[in-house]
């Protein structure tokens, strides 16, 4: 039985209790009526001490059933807030391993253009060194938007993820421009390379 079904069981006790006390009075109070007798009066007693019995053990269930839901809402919540933290490492993590590789691969790029300009004499003319120092610029510029996009991700990974923020923060400028330079170096360096052959 659920607990209403319960609560009416108990009002209905109640009632009765009550209708039969009344019924008990008027009946006393009516000239030529017998008195009233022990045995109903442990009876009306009887009635009290079982409503009030009934009465304490639906009110121990309704306690104990607002400490079992807050108990539930506050697993839930939990939850909750062990999910939105786990999203937030994984978005946190994908991110960084994006940046990660754009700085790798920038480093990679500036390596093997240093080493094609040691090693190939063309490298060295006016407009294969102005390509390649344009590329190199560009090259800088990824790798100093990779490390201010690694900063801005650790910082945020490692924030409070409240109930109220967002658990995927978008993308800022300095991730958004890392890979464009990125691709301006390679194509700069690249422009270079062909200028010198």
């Amino acid at each position: 039985m659920g607990l209403n079904q319960w609560m009416r069981v108990f009002d209905t006790v109640a009632n009765f209790a009550q209708l039969t006390g009344r019924f008990k009075r008027e009946g006393a109070a009516e000239p030529g009526a017998p008195p009233p007798t022990a045995l109903g009066q442990i009876e009306a007693r009887l009635a009290g001490v079982v409503v009030a019995a009934l009465k304490e053990a639906f009110d121990r269930d309704r306690a104990r059933m607002d400490l079992e839901r807050a108990h539930l809402d506050a697993e839930r919540q939990r939850a909750e807030e062990a999910l939105r933290a786990e999203l937030r490492r994984q978005a946190s993590e994908r991110a960084l391993g994006q940046i990660r590789l754009i700085a790798i691969m920038a480093i990679g790029v500036w390596m093997l253009s240093a080493a094609l300009a040691v090693w190939m004499p063309g490298m060295r003319a006016g407009g294969a060194r102005g390509l390649l120092a344009g590329g190199w610029v560009f090259v800088l510029g990824a790798l100093g938007c990779a490390f201010a996009g690694w900063q801005r991700i650790s910082a945020w990974g490692a924030a409070d993820a409240g109930p109220g923020r967002a658990v995927v923060d978008g993308p800022h400028l300095a991730e958004l421009l890392a890979p464009w330079m990125l691709l301006a170096a390679l194509a700069l360096c690249g422009a270079s390379l062909l200028v010198a052959l």
